[in-house]
This record gives C-alpha cells, sequence and structure tokens, in this order.
C-alpha cells in the first residue's frame, strides 16, 4: 500500500498519521539495511580470514547466526505484508469482492487467534533459551529470541489492524 504524501485529514490539514506511518517505515527499512550490511561484512571477514589468512574466526559464524535471525524477524514483522506470504490465489481469485473480505477476516482472525494463543508457550521456550549460550561469544540466546516475542505481537497486531481496514468503506483487496 503506498502512502499519499499529500493526504489531508478531515479539517483540511496535512495528515501527520501518513507521515508518521512512512517515518516509522523507513526507520524499520534502514535498520533492515543496517542489519543486512552487517551480516554481509560478517561474511566477508568469514571468507577473507579462512581462505587468505588461513585462520578462521570462529565467532563470525555466531555472529551471522544472530544477525540472519535478528534480521529475518525484525523485516518479516515489519515490512513483509501479509500477501507475501503464502495464500491459495487460484480459489481466492474464484470468489467476488464481498466473499473476499469474508475470507480474508476469517483467515486473519485464526491467524490472530492462533498468534496469541502460541505467546504462552514462546515465552516458556524463551525461559529456557536464556539458561543457553553460544559456544564462542557465550552470547545468551534468551536475548536473541526475545524478538519472536515482538514479532508474534507485531503480526497479531497487524492481522487486527488489516482486519479492521477490510471492513472499512472503499476497502480494495491490499493484503
Amino acid at each position: 500500500m503506498a502512502v499519499d504524501e499529500n493526504a489531508v485529514n478531515s479539517r483540511g490539514h496535512p495528515s501527520r498519521k501518513h507521515g508518521l506511518t512512512k517515518r516509522l517505515r523507513q526507520a524499520a527499512e534502514i535498520l533492515s539495511v543496517v542489519l543486512f550490511a552487517a551480516l554481509f561484512l560478517n561474511y566477508v571477514a568469514q571468507v577473507f580470514t579462512r581462505y587468505v589468512l588461513r585462520d578462521p574466526l570462529v565467532w563470525t559464524l555466531e555472529v551471522a547466526g544472530i544477525l540472519f535471525v535478528v534480521l529475518s524477524l525484525w523485516t518479516s514483522a515489519t515490512q513483509m505484508g501479509f500477501r507475501d506470504h503464502v495464500r491459495l490465489d487460484l480459489i481466492y481469485e474464484l470468489f467476488p469482492a464481498a466473499a473476499k473480505r469474508v475470507i480474508l477476516t476469517v483467515s486473519l482472525g485464526m491467524f490472530l487467534i492462533f498468534t496469541l494463543w502460541s505467546i504462552p508457550d514462546t515465552v516458556r521456550v524463551l525461559e529456557w533459551m536464556y539458561e543457553e549460550r553460544t559456544f564462542a561469544l557465550r552470547f545468551n540466546l534468551g536475548h536473541l529470541f526475545v524478538l519472536m516475542i515482538f514479532f508474534l505481537v507485531a503480526y497479531a497486531a497487524r492481522a487486527a489492524w488489516t482486519i479492521l481496514r477490510l471492513w472499512r468503506s472503499g476497502w480494495r483487496d491490499e493484503v
């Protein structure tokens, strides 16, 4: 969904909501780029030390794993739309617009319920992960997987917000 930079509110003033949304989205994208650049530089350091210096850095493997998890969860939670996930478009496209709205509402509602339902179990796994550390850096894996809670909450909030948007007038199949 593109953000209209010229959007106005009910009083005819420029909409701050769209500006804030745009800035938050840009900040999330910048953080994703920084994480990817760090992952790439880490990979270059791995290759250089292993094949040029013939003395591999063990800790770079752990950093790569940590950065990959952080990058994947962060980017998926903040920038990946529901449309980018698996959906049976062949079947979905057979239905009229009104039925599509109901199908999306039911599927997002189920997603929302199961996501919220999984949070307590995720917290229990997180408690266990706080007892685990990486080999070389002794990094506490619980710190890393706190992002999983953020991921679940962010996706639940996005599903709820999308359900609300579906039932506003002038909805479009943007999900």
